[in-house]
């Protein structure tokens, strides 16, 4: 049975197979699966549980929510558990989100008779984000031939981060990153990184596009930064920097307005945040699609 825990699972063949469905379904191809799909959410989400829901709907399959103050986790159960339920229980997939690191998942995905999506977990993985940035940019560039891709904010925390970097790098794109330096990974050479940038002016200079990436609070046990005003300042999108750069900018969401990005730029013309909104319900159809064939 087909699963998608990592974006480092996908063969090049594979990526291109999900692109290519999930351009057909923007183009308004029609599938009728069948099937109970669980979402298991044990994170907030808005766009993503939202967007796999409709999702499974549109593709004809009955959805069932659970999060984690209603699940039997509360009480003790295990991940591997729960999952056993809804196996027990005759579900084809379960999509779910949680805050802990899902590695090594290999012995999981093979004990279950289940269809595994992970929609984020931890600082590990969130395939579908990478493969809707990777559409996205496919859709505005064609080529990623050296197409210069530049990562700003919490790379230490992203999953985000870790599951674009390896689709980026596969379809041939220069990847860098514009970090305060509490907030990069120890290691960053397992990257294949071209630059590690600690002053934004120049690192958007030098990228096509740039990716801004929230401060994940959550995960932080103590602060990374002085403060919000003055990271804003280092390395958020300001009027100013909108002005002068010349290449586009994204944002996997939620966005914090004037922390990461000015909020009166979220939607401005070198934005492409409100197309990857509308591309995660395509790639989404397609991801599910695959696995449940």
């Amino acid at each position: 049975m087909r699963s998608l825990i990592s974006s480092l699972d996908l063969s090049r063949e594979e990526i291109l197979d999900i692109l290519k469905r999930a351009r057909e379904f923007k183009e308004g191809k029609r599938v009728e699966l069948q099937g109970d799909l669980a979402l298991l959410f044990f994170e907030a989400s808005t766009r993503t549980r939202v967007s796999f829901e409709k999702a499974a709907k549109d593709l004809g399959l009955s959805t069932y929510i659970v999060i984690s103050s209603q699940s039997s986790i509360t009480k003790g159960e295990s991940f591997y558990d729960t999952l056993k339920t809804f196996e027990a229980l005759g579900f084809k997939a379960v999509v779910f989100r949680v805050p802990f690191v899902l590695y090594p998942y290999k012995d999981l995905v093979q004990s279950l008779k289940l269809s595994l999506v992970n929609a984020g977990d931890g600082t590990h993985q969130h395939p579908t984000q990478g493969l809707i940035d990777l559409f996205t940019l496919m859709e505005n560039f064609g080529s990623l031939e050296n197409l210069k891709v530049l990562y700003v904010g919490d790379i230490l925390f992203s999953r985000v981060f870790r599951s674009g970097v390896p689709l980026l790098r596969e379809f041939g794109a220069r990847v860098s990153v514009c970090a305060p330096k509490t907030l990069l990974p120890r290691e960053t050479g397992v990257f294949g990184l071209e630059e590690v940038f600690d002053e934004l002016d120049e690192a958007l200079e030098w990228a096509d596009v740039a990716v801004w990436l929230r401060l994940q609070e959550e995960r932080q046990k103590e602060s990374y930064i002085p403060s919000k005003e003055s990271y804003f300042k280092k390395f958020g999108l300001t009027k100013e920097r909108h002005e002068s750069f010349k290449g586009v900018f994204m944002h996997p969401g939620p966005v914090n307005r004037n922390v990461d990005i000015d909020g009166d730029l979220i939607y401005s013309d070198k934005s492409l945040i409100y197309e990857q909104v509308q591309n995660g319900l395509s790639v989404r159809k397609a991801v599910l699609e695959w696995i449940m064939e």
